[in-house]
């Protein structure tokens, strides 16, 4: 074989590890280029999932922070009303016992009772015609020459217990309520004592009372998802959630 063929043998082995090096070269970039993407995208959802975690971190301590808020106020109260119930009993054996004393005990509860209307008539307009039937009712006991001053007090005592609850529970009945100058057929939401809420049999006319103002705050339909989820967990349709609905502002300083 001569030098020339020889020459064109190795010419041809070096053209040919040449195109499979390129080729190698070629591929390991393609991959590099895949892999660096793949990479970025993993990167954006990290960090997507560390903005979100975050997120959800400090609604978690708002949670927190306001659950102790209103736990502490909570306790108070119930301090509050531990502390009346215990008096309330000690007055009751009292009068079980001592019967000369009626002649004081009578205008106490008289006084009891006006102030129980009062209470009645500046608190929010939910069930107003039942609440002020009831006052009226004691009005009527407290003259019975037939009814003991032990069941008078005990009345009077049943309906402060009645108003205490209202506090500490939701409900919703059925009434009406001028709108548009139309009577209109709602449905009447409580929440407690901190909020009253109404809307039409369609969920399209609803509205919230403000106490501070004494005046309904009519929302058109606005509050119809929030209401109607309301509503279901108080008719026990739906199991209890978080209700989205506008509260007045709790005076602290009443505490």
């Amino acid at each position: 074989m001569g030098i020339n063929s020889k020459k064109y043998i190795f010419l041809f082995i070096f053209f040919c590890v040449n195109i499979n090096a390129q080729e190698i070269v070629n591929e390991t970039i393609d991959t590099q280029v895949s892999a660096s993407s793949l990479s970025q995208d993993a990167q954006k959802k990290i960090d997507n999932l560390d903005i979100r975690s975050k997120e959800i971190y400090y609604e978690f301590k708002d949670t927190v922070a306001e659950y102790k808020s209103l736990k502490t106020y909570d306790d108070q109260l119930q301090e509050i009303i531990n502390a009346q119930k215990s008096e309330i009993k000690s007055i009751l054996k009292q009068i079980d016992s001592l019967d000369s004393t009626n002649k004081d005990i009578l205008p106490f509860l008289k006084r009891m009772i006006d102030v129980l209307r009062e209470f009645v008539l500046l608190d929010m307009p939910f069930l107003k015609d039942e609440r002020i039937a009831t006052v009226d009712n004691l009005d009527e006991i407290i003259l019975q020459a037939n009814v003991t001053t032990a069941e008078k007090f005990r009345k009077v005592f049943e309906a402060y217990q009645s108003e205490y609850n209202f506090g500490n529970t939701i409900e919703t009945y059925s009434g009406t309520m001028e709108l548009n100058n139309n009577d209109t057929a709602v449905i009447f939401f409580r929440l407690g004592r901190i909020g009253l809420y109404y809307s039409s049999l369609d969920y399209k006319k609803t509205g919230y009372w403000d106490n501070s103002k004494q005046v309904w705050v009519h929302t058109k339909g606005k509050l119809s998802n929030e209401l109607k989820a309301a509503i279901d967990i108080a008719n026990r349709q739906a199991p209890p959630n978080f209700i989205n609905l506008p509260i007045q502002p709790v005076d602290r300083s009443e505490s």
